[in-house]
């Protein structure tokens, strides 16, 4: 969810900048100037194009759960976080289980609710074979 606020905010700012890149081209008529707003347009469509679908999704509970055996991977090569993988398909998370052993090794019974259009994931659940939850980011 920060993710999705940065980019949004990040987006916000290219647009601001814009228009302070686009009024002093008009004032000074320097490349520079309208190289830096034509720039920040770009990156402006690029954060937008990447947040819109994702809040779309997610203000409108459009989401999709998938239930089954994974395993849990601590994900230090990216900002932090876990991966859990369903045979396959893996999905990534901020929120790490500190308390729960994670690892290859280790099978749980998990819940995974995921965005449609970008797949990206909003909340899981571990649980032990028993069906106790043992870690939650709901």
């Amino acid at each position: 969810m920060a993710q999705l606020f940065m980019f949004w905010f990040v987006g916000f700012m290219c647009v601001f900048s814009t228009f302070m890149y686009a009024s002093q081209w008009r004032n000074e008529r320097k490349l520079m100037k309208l190289l830096g707003a034509i720039f920040s347009v770009f990156i402006a469509i690029v954060c937008f194009m990447i947040a819109a679908p994702d809040t779309y999704d997610r203000a409108l509970g459009r989401y999709e759960t998938e239930t089954g055996s994974c395993y849990v991977v601590d994900n230090q090569s990216k900002q932090g976080g876990v991966t859990l993988w369903f045979e396959e398909d893996s999905y990534d998370f901020p929120d790490i289980p500190e308390d729960v052993a994670h690892g290859p090794g280790t099978l749980f019974d998990c819940t995974v609710t995921l965005t449609k259009v970008n797949s990206t994931g909003v909340d899981y659940v571990l649980k032990s074979k028993d069906g106790d939850p043992l870690f939650s980011t709901y």
